[in-house]
């Protein structure tokens, strides 16, 4: 049978029993147009005739390829993961200085089994001194004192606490307290001082320790 282009008009010959009772989708060979060609109802009515092309391809109808996996996802797994284990390896090397510096995460480590050094093992409090005076009509209570690293070698230097207590070692108020540096050099020393006001009555004695250290030092 004789088919022609809806868009260029060029005329073929096709088999009419490729294009089945339904038809099929032809392609001009021509100027590429598509289109679903149907089967002539007389199939003895086909002619020869001059043919400006050869005949149109049949095209199959292809499935739809299947999409691509994308790599990104597992790009941001990598970097998580990676992330991740910067974190802990930090966590794991540097738990003496951040124990040191934030006490409370001792008990995180220990909860992981993990070994941690006692705050302040290897530095010594000394010259404690306490004073008290009458500003604005309120009784201020100073503490200084020094800390002294005792080691040849750089220390981080942990939070301090300050505790008054009763003649009967009662503790009646404490506080805590960061020191002027965080770390100090070997063998080195540094100042601290500490101010709270209007103590409860009773307070006498007063106890000055790392946090996280159980031997306080008293003036």
């Amino acid at each position: 049978m004789i088919v022609s282009c809806p868009a260029c008009e060029s005329r073929f010959q096709v088999d009419r029993d490729q294009l089945g009772y339904d038809g099929r989708i032809v392609r001009c060979g021509k100027c590429g147009n598509c289109w679903h060609q149907m089967p002539d109802d007389d199939p003895r009515a086909a002619v020869a005739a001059a043919l400006d092309e050869p005949p149109p391809a049949l095209l199959r109808r292809r499935a739809a390829p299947p999409p691509r996996k994308s790599g990104g996802m597992a790009i941001g797994w990598i970097l998580l993961l990676l992330f991740v284990a910067g974190v802990l390896a930090g966590g794991w090397f540097e738990r003496d200085r951040i124990v040191a510096r934030f006490p409370q995460m001792a008990d995180l480590y220990a909860l992981a089994g993990v070994p941690v050094a006692a705050p302040g093992p290897m530095l010594r409090l000394s010259d404690v001194q306490l004073d008290s005076a009458q500003v604005d009509g309120d009784t201020v209570i100073t503490v200084r004192g020094v800390v002294t690293n005792i080691t040849d070698r750089k220390q981080t230097l942990p939070m301090l606490r300050a505790q008054l207590t009763d003649s009967a070692g009662e503790a009646l108020v404490e506080w805590t307290f960061a020191p002027p540096q965080g770390e100090l050099d070997a063998n080195g020393s540094v100042s601290f001082q500490t101010d709270t006001r209007n103590p409860p009555q009773g307070a006498q004695n007063l106890n000055i320790a790392f946090v996280g250290s159980p031997a306080p030092a008293a003036p």
